[in-house]
């Protein structure tokens, strides 16, 4: 006779077995246009998959990613099952068909929203920039997200985030104490993967070591205004290229265009032209007044691309000592700091080294390891099977 039990157990010959624990998945973020939300989300399921491959983590853990109808799958998971559940899609496919599909189970939304009357569940908030900057974001957005983040910082089991500044930021605006958040870093090492598209560059005239660069949405935190005016007061005979799209369903306009010689807007670029223009330039300027973490610091490190950054929010927790620091606000100062980059070289290589090193501090497997442990722990599994099994024999030796 097999008898199964409430805490993933099952008897059976006189003998308990343990089952793995279930984590189901949010994979809405599989439906939208790749941002650095959906960045962390895939790279963080792709290495849920690799764990479960190569660790024991397999023995301990089923991972299913739920997903709306139609979804395409263009994962190269092994180990994790894609299903496709429900009738709707978005909005009302996150907050109707998913938890009605999940039956109680446990849900990891790694992608800034989730159905936000579910309590069993984790979820990720990378920043808290809907109530610090709100003016970037469009009436409807901010009403959507703050209502998620204020019932999910209550329901919620665990709550990732990027940052100890996020972190700090969450807990003063949810008014959660910020043990709530668990701060597990993002990290660079995908863009080593990716193989560079030199296409852009004959394309747009830029020679190696002519140009710095940045990459932004048009929202206002990114700071492309005052970079913009900077332009005016560099002394260097060097370029400023602006990348990025315009989601302006999101957030408040603000158009950069090329008024003068020195400034090229390439708008969306690929991953492989990104990778292309990090080995190719002077310089990555990375001016937001308002970050959740900073990925593109790290992608510019290990391609060894000196980091130019702003001294404000989360890039100097990120960046450490390996950039070169400005005042976001002041036009003159990003200047200086181009024009600094240009003419010394031994500053330069001295960038490039300290990127090296430090982005080596930061991997998608440890972020990984940590995240999936993290929600272990979260449905309180692990450690309650381990005690009730010390002297069990399991089903997967």
């Amino acid at each position: 006779m097999t008898i199964f039990t409430t805490n993933g157990l099952i008897f059976k010959k006189g003998i308990y077995f343990k089952l793995p624990s279930t984590i189901y998945i949010n994979g809405r973020f599989l439906t939208q246009p790749s941002t650095g939300v959906q960045r962390y989300a895939r790279e963080i399921v792709a290495h849920f998959d690799s764990l479960l491959e190569n660790n024991s983590f397999a023995h301990e853990v089923c991972i299913r990613c739920l997903v709306p109808r139609g979804t395409a799958r263009n994962t190269s998971w092994k180990n994790i099952t894609m299903e496709e559940v429900g009738v709707n899609r978005g909005n009302l496919w996150e907050q109707i068909d998913l938890p009605l599909h999940l039956k109680g189970g446990f849900l990891f939304s790694p992608a800034n929203t989730g159905p936000f009357l579910y309590q069993n569940q984790a979820v990720t908030f990378h920043d808290a920039s809907i109530f610090a900057i709100p003016h970037a974001y469009s009436f409807l957005f901010r009403l959507k997200y703050k209502l998620i983040f204020r019932s999910l910082s209550r329901l919620a089991k665990v709550i990732f985030t990027d940052s100890e500044f996020s972190q700090t930021e969450l807990s003063r605006y949810l008014k959660q104490p910020s043990e709530k958040f668990k701060v597990v870093h993002l990290a660079g090492d995908h863009i080593d993967r990716i193989q560079p598209d030199t296409h852009i560059l004959s394309k747009h005239n830029l020679s190696k070591d002519k140009y710095v660069f940045m990459v932004g949405s048009q929202s206002p935190h990114k700071n492309l205004a005052t970079v913009r005016n900077a332009v005016e007061l560099i002394k260097s005979d060097i370029k400023v290229v602006f990348a990025g799209g315009q989601y302006q369903k999101v957030f408040a306009k603000e158009i950069v265009r090329g008024t003068t010689k020195n400034i090229i807007v390439l708008g969306y670029i690929t991953d492989e032209e990104l990778k292309a223009l990090y080995l190719n330039a002077l310089g990555y300027i990375f001016p937001s007044y308002y970050e959740g973490f900073g990925l593109p610091i790290l992608e510019a490190m290990h391609c060894g691309c000196p980091v130019l950054c702003a001294r404000a929010a989360s890039l100097p927790e990120v960046a450490g000592e390996a950039a070169l620091f400005f005042d976001p606000m002041k036009a003159s100062d990003i200047a200086q700091t181009i024009d600094n980059i240009f003419l010394d070289q031994q500053l330069r290589n001295d960038l490039i080294q300290k990127g090296y090193r430090r982005a080596k501090e930061f991997g998608w497997q440890t972020t990984a390891h940590t995240t999936i442990d993290t929600l272990l722990s979260g449905i309180k599994l692990t450690d309650e099977n381990r005690t009730d099994l010390s002297e069990s024999r399991f089903l997967f030796p």
